[in-house]
């Protein structure tokens, strides 16, 4: 295990922003992850998991601790019949990366997660979704280790996974750290055409190449070819957005989006109607989510709040051209990039009255 210090943070996530860390691992092993553990107490420091840093921002002070950069590596199959397939895949690997394996294996339940950045580690702490999936669906169980180097392994059901969160993030598991992550994927499951930009996407592609029988089985050519051509569709879609990390493109050095979607009750959706109409907007997008509650876009409430695709703000720091969700870093700062967060956040409330949320976490 080897520990560096006073390194530089920006290079470590995607947007490029941060100070540095008075001491930096890399977590290749169990074993690295429990004597960096012991290391931080050692020195009586604080400690930081770092994946791919997608939903990162380290502020311009840098990090007053330790960073654990997880780079634990491994796809293993645990078990497969003719059904599913069950995969244990180290908290390093790439998700985009295991995504694109399991798709050329021609089994489905992530698909359209396809071209989010971050690790395999992070998947279910903010239990990430897209395109009309999410990944607490395909999870079996998450393996972690507490901070006193205990390994545990938690079940689906005790993730308690909801919208863009869990026990990991801010629940019970909040201080345990990822090591593992066991997934169970379909060999029979169709696609997932639930999200209506990726179904309406799908019509112009010719169907008819990827026929299924009665039973909703593929052959497995045909199989492979679809959720690859699906695959295709949804990164299409989200480089469109500059969701898609892209060096040449200054739009993707953001956290992708930069703010969740507000879930309401009975009662603040009615308000919301009512103002929104006052607003003249007779209509504006509302989807069901859980009993008694709703969601909102968070990105038509930006929009509509007079906020505009490309706006640049003092700093060095903008909205993306191509999705307002997407708040970037042109040449700024940690402290330009929450400022202009915060003028979003209050252009919304002060037009709907609602509250938006920050996705990624601020350290420290």
């Amino acid at each position: 295990m080897l520990v560096q210090n006073n390194i530089p943070l920006a290079p470590f996530t995607t947007l490029r922003l941060g100070g540095k860390a008075d001491y930096f691992i890399s977590i290749k092993t169990k074993e690295d992850l429990a004597k960096a553990l012991d290391f931080s107490k050692s020195q009586n420091q604080s400690f930081y998991i770092l994946g791919g840093g997608s939903n990162t921002i380290f502020r311009d002070s840098g990090f007053p601790g330790v960073v654990f950069q997880m780079n634990i590596p491994g796809i293993r199959c645990l078990d497969t019949n003719d059904e599913c397939t069950l995969y244990q895949v180290g908290a390093g690997v790439p998700w985009d990366q295991f995504v694109e394996y399991t798709v050329k294996q021609g089994l489905a339940g992530i698909e359209c997660l396809s071209g989010i950045p971050g690790s395999v580690g992070a998947s279910p702490i903010q239990n990430i979704g897209a395109y009309g999936q999410e990944v607490k669906d395909s999870i079996v169980n998450v393996e972690c280790m507490n901070k006193f180097g205990d390994l545990m392994t938690i079940s689906n059901e005790d993730c308690k996974f909801r919208y863009r969160n869990s026990e990991f993030k801010s629940g019970i598991y909040k201080e345990h750290i990822v090591v593992s992550v066991t997934f169970q994927l379909s060999k029979l499951s169709p696609p997932c055409f639930r999200y209506p930009e990726v179904q309406k996407a799908w019509e112009k592609i010719e169907l008819e190449k990827f026929s299924s029988n009665s039973s909703n089985t593929y052959r497995i050519d045909q199989r492979i070819v679809q959720l690859e051509a699906i695959r295709n569709l949804v990164i299409d879609l989200r480089k469109k957005k500059s969701m898609v990390l892209d060096e040449n493109d200054q739009n993707t050095r953001s956290v992708g989006s930069f703010f969740m979607n507000p879930i309401l009750n009975e009662n603040e959706i009615v308000l919301f109607l009512e103002n929104a109409k006052k607003r003249g907007f007779d209509n504006p997008p509302i989807y069901p989510e859980s009993a008694g509650f709703k969601k909102l876009s968070a990105a038509w409430l930006i929009e509509n709040s007079g906020i505009q695709k490309g706006s640049k703000y003092p700093g060095g720091v903008g909205i993306s051209e191509n999705h307002c969700l997407g708040l970037i870093n042109i040449k700024g700062t940690t402290s330009a990039l929450l400022e202009m967060a915060e003028s979003v956040r209050q252009r919304v409330f002060e037009t709907f009255f609602v509250q938006l949320e920050m996705e990624p976490v601020v350290r420290p």
